[in-house]
């Protein structure tokens, strides 16, 4: 997954913050990868890219907020959501550990 295919799944269209993506981008790949204990040297598959996604729009946002409102748009938080939805998405590529 390249910086592009990031911008795209986060319909972001400008640079402004190409910098702080690639950084994020690059976190996330490598938490991705120490949580199922595996390097995808075949490339991400696509629920692995989602949930990569979802980890870098969780670093954009404040995710410490409980309810946010302004106007007549309404945004809540729950603790923990954002990392059940990744962990969901990646149950199936996560490898036992064997002790």
């Amino acid at each position: 997954m390249d910086l592009d295919e990031l911008k795209v799944r986060l319909k972001i269209n400008d640079t402004s913050q190409d910098a702080f993506l690639a950084v994020a981008l690059e976190a996330a790949i490598d938490y991705v990868k120490q949580y199922c204990r595996q390097s995808f040297d075949e490339g991400l598959p696509p629920n692995v890219k989602q949930a990569v996604a979802k980890l870098v729009k969780a670093y954009q946002e404040n995710s410490n907020v409980a309810s946010q409102s302004l106007g007549d748009m309404s945004k809540s938080f729950f603790e923990g959501g954002t990392m059940n939805e990744v962990h969901r998405l990646l149950r199936p590529y996560r490898k036992a550990r064997f002790i």
